[in-house]
């Protein structure tokens, strides 16, 4: 009978080996991690000044005028205007009619605060990351009647010749009409907060770029308008 021969067990690895590859994996994970902190901390960072000349500059650079404009309201104003005239009032007294004119303008209040208001003091720095602005009231800026849309409504007076009186009364009409515009839009801007969270979301477009570029990776932008405390991208 042929002997067959005996069969070897397989090499087994030391305990003592393997914990000691456990430690030296997580000292080196250890040594790592230590550095990419340290590296972290040595990162180039922005002072508090110069995050606030980087958001001062960047609102003056932007601003084509003295004026930003943040957005715009749709509004549509009507007037009427009367003139009436009586033939020798108080001795004839004879009606001669009433001339009047309706007037309906729709048009496009423009809305922004004058940058010249805004100082480097009311830009400030909360923590490593945080950027707080505190941003004029929003005023009107412009008021477009659209003339092309404009609606006249004029009637005559019976006993009224001169084409004239309805020609004035139209025109008074139409400049009464342009300043309720104005006040329709300064009324809006007063018992409104969206003006206020359209400006916020225009300066954050325009800020937030700007302070990833020049080194902040995730800045926390806020404004304050008044009363209200808005917080980055309304959008968001």
């Amino acid at each position: 009978m042929t002997d067959k021969p005996a069969a070897h067990d397989p090499p087994r690895t030391s305990a003592p080996l393997v914990h000691i590859s456990v430690i030296v994996a997580a000292g080196a994970l250890l040594i790592l991690g230590t550095l990419g902190l340290y590296l972290w901390s040595q990162r180039p960072r922005l002072t508090e000044s110069e995050i606030r000349d980087i958001v001062y500059s960047t609102i003056q650079r932007e601003t084509a005028e003295s004026f930003l404009v943040t957005g715009s309201i749709e509004v549509t104003a009507a007037t009427r205007v009367e003139n009436t005239r009586t033939f020798l009032p108080g001795i004839v007294g004879l009606d001669l009619g009433t001339t009047s004119a309706t007037v309906r303008i729709p048009g496009r209040i423009s809305y922004g605060f004058d940058v010249r208001n805004l100082t480097p003091s009311m830009i400030r720095v909360v923590g490593d990351s945080v950027v707080e602005v505190t941003v004029p009231e929003p005023v009107v800026y412009s008021v477009e009647p659209n003339l092309e849309q404009m609606e006249v409504e004029t009637r005559r007076g019976w006993a009224r010749i001169s084409l004239s009186t309805v020609d004035e009364v139209r025109t008074r009409a139409i400049v009464l009409a342009q300043r309720t515009l104005r006040a329709q839009g300064e009324s809006h801007l007063r018992s409104s907060s969206q003006p206020r969270i359209n400006t916020a979301d225009a300066l954050y477009e325009m800020l937030h770029p700007v302070l990833v570029a020049a080194g902040m990776p995730d800045p926390e932008l806020r404004f304050r308008i008044g009363r209200l405390t808005i917080h980055g991208d309304v959008r968001r």
